[in-house]
């Protein structure tokens, strides 16, 4: 099992969140994701490749955690989700705390059922755990997944039967705001035992925030307070909270002992900023602006749970004023007002200057980059599982998240457009390949890998370009077969008829051979030579693809339709699926009066391309013979967008 970086927590809301970046993973935030790079290149070192992979993993979800605080930091709070949701994918080999945190950062982020998921997970794993059994519960009662909270406290009492246990139950479920719960649990720790502490200021607190208590509420939430300060005079939380009570009710007199005792008893930020507050409404200011620096010297050394250091600031702020401090007033409120802008645009406060946030990121991108990049390369080198295009296909998904994160990153374009090449993704390859290609124009096996999946994509204007100066294709005839192809479709006949003849005197006849003379013969109007090469590839190859279809053409433009139809219901015999036959034939038998039997191969043809505007065209003229103007209508109007889409692509 590998353990995730606690600081994950950072991603939390932003009273939690500042506080967390250097205090989680000690001095050094990417001290983690650093080990985990490193433990995963000892083990390919090693030749442990399932063991690189699991650590490159663990790397991934430090990583994005780190980036995910990073964002946070910035205020880019939808970038900070993507990167949290990116964390959540590496979990799988998470421990029940790390799980815990992700889902208490994904929930923060507003992704409950993300947030279900990692703690369902922790919950299985943390059976035998009763201390992480209660902070999983609490997360779940955060969710409101309460029938969940309790099966999980309840494993919680059952190892701990103690009524310590019922009250810090209790006082979940009043954080979570199930008073009737919270009341239940810590009634229960008082019949265990009268003298248990904090029971009684959890009820004072529970009776306080539960607005169906009714008016009486203040008095009842007072008397658990005093209660509570019956077994531990110092306290000071009870000591704070009778006072604030006091002091929410206008009794400050009456508020003031406690607060005191509160601050004697611990010297906290809060308790000082309740204490000056109180002083202020006493009109005593001089002991409220002292109590305030306090508060704020202390909110300092505490970090981000300090009390809020916009209310300290204006607090201060006006009991300067009172004081007849003006200028120093000022200066106070003027931080209270932009402290309260960074939080009502959601930009947290953070110990982490901007420098060390950008050498964090810098690291944090390289060492992401780099577990994905080796993690492709374990695709394509390991054992695992499936074609061998289905692993190439996993590793150019890995390729493709290290460019994403970093484009030039090491070998990463290459190796992309090496991965989509060998999965059969030509289209997607183009791109990679030819940015790898830009960057090392004397790579040979770069260029004819691009060449060939523009040819499998059709730019065969791109693929004559590329191979025209290539100095292999003389002795490579699959590259020059390549080459008289792309020239025959770039309509460069008479090129591609010199290169198609040397070929074949060099390698003798083939009927792919001769079917791509044919049509360069036909492109240069020899037809009579076009026709001789296309029947020598049928008497080679009686079911050669294309054959047909181009004497169909060739009959054509000789102004002999009966011939063309014949070769083209030839074509479809041993290719149905050909859409330039099924154009054509639909558009002889649509001219020679057979608009119905038409009707069938242009609506096959626009099935198998949608995108055609000639056969939405042609398609449109069926329907309009056939008396179905709404259908040519919308063939019609499908052309004209389609040939719109061109324009706009080609300008």
């Amino acid at each position: 099992m590998w353990h995730a970086g606690r600081w994950i927590a950072a991603v939390l809301v932003v009273s939690l969140f500042a506080a967390r970046v250097a205090a989680q993973a000690g001095s050094d935030p990417a001290a983690a994701l650093d080990r985990a790079i490193a433990t995963a290149e000892e083990s390919l070192q090693k030749g442990d490749l399932q063991a690189a992979e699991s650590h490159y993993r663990e790397a991934l979800f430090e990583g994005w955690s780190l980036m995910a605080t990073l964002e946070r930091l910035e205020g880019q709070l939808p970038r900070a989700r993507e990167a949290l949701a990116q964390a959540s994918t590496f979990a799988d080999g998470a421990d029940p705390e790390t799980r815990r945190l992700l889902a208490k950062a994904l929930a923060a982020a507003g992704q409950a059922a993300q947030a279900l998921e990692q703690l369902d997970a922790a919950s299985a794993r943390a059976s035998d755990d009763p201390q992480m059994a209660f902070l999983l519960a609490t997360e779940y009662l955060w969710l409101k997944k309460v029938d969940a909270a309790e099966r999980l406290f309840a494993r919680v009492v059952e190892a701990r039967p103690i009524p310590q246990t019922h009250v810090l139950i209790g006082r979940a479920y009043r954080d979570a705001g199930e008073y009737d719960r919270a009341r239940a649990e810590l009634e229960t720790a008082l019949k265990q035992d009268p003298s248990v502490r904090r029971a009684h200021y959890y009820l004072g607190m529970t009776i306080l925030e539960d607005a169906r208590t009714g008016a009486e509420r203040l008095e009842r939430g007072l008397a658990e307070f005093r209660a509570e300060l019956t077994l531990a005079p110092e306290d000071a939380l009870a000591n704070d909270q009778l006072g604030t009570a006091l002091l929410e009710a206008g009794r400050e007199a009456e508020a003031l002992p406690a607060l005191e005792a509160a601050t004697r008893a611990e010297a906290r930020s809060l308790y000082f900023y309740h204490l000056g507050r109180c002083q202020l409404a006493l009109d005593r200011p001089a002991e409220a602006v002292a109590s305030s620096l306090r508060a704020l010297e202390l909110g300092d050394r505490e970090g981000a749970s300090a009390a809020d250091p916009q209310k300290i600031h204006y607090q201060l702020g006006l009991a300067l004023r009172k004081t007849g401090a003006t200028q120093e007033a000022a200066t106070h409120l003027a931080e209270a007002s932009r402290l309260a802008t960074r939080a009502r645009d959601g930009v947290p406060e953070s110990d982490v200057p901007p420098s060390a946030r950008q050498e964090l990121r810098a690291r944090a991108t390289a060492a992401l980059a780099r577990a994905y990049f080796n993690l492709g390369v374990l695709q394509v080198r390991g054992q695992a599982a499936g074609p061998t295009t289905e692993r190439f296909a996993r590793a150019a998904a890995l390729f493709e998240k290290a460019a994403e994160i970093d484009p030039d990153f090491p070998r990463v374009q290459s190796s992309l457009g090496v991965a989509r090449f060998n999965a059969g993704q030509f289209e997607q390859a183009t791109g990679a390949l030819a940015r790898a290609r830009a960057a090392d124009p004397g790579d040979g096996d770069l260029k004819r890998m691009l060449a060939i999946s523009w040819l499998n994509t059709k730019a065969w204007e791109k693929v004559a370009a590329l191979l025209q100066e290539d100095p292999e294709r003389q002795t490579n005839p699959s590259l020059q077969f390549a080459y008289g192809l792309a020239l025959v479709r770039s309509h460069r006949a008479a090129e591609a008829e010199a290169v198609l003849t040397g070929l074949r005197k060099a390698q003798g006849e083939s009927a792919e051979l001769s079917v791509l003379l044919g049509q360069a013969y036909a492109d240069e109007k020899k037809y009579d030579a076009a026709i001789a090469s296309l029947e020598r590839a049928l008497q080679q190859q009686a079911d050669v693809a294309d054959a047909h279809r181009t004497l169909g053409v060739v009959y054509l433009k000789q102004g002999r339709p009966a011939e063309a139809e014949t070769a083209l219901r030839a074509e479809l015999q041993a290719h149905p699926s050909d859409v330039q036959a099924l154009y054509l034939l639909g558009k002889i038998l649509l001219a020679r009066g057979a608009a119905q039997e038409a009707l069938g191969h242009l609506e096959a043809a626009a099935r198998l391309s949608p995108d055609d505007a000639d056969v939405r065209d042609e398609l449109g003229r069926a329907y309009e013979r056939l008396g179905q103007s709404d259908l040519a209508k919308r063939q019609f109007e499908a052309s004209r967008q389609i040939k719109a889409r061109r324009r706009e692509g080609a300008g």
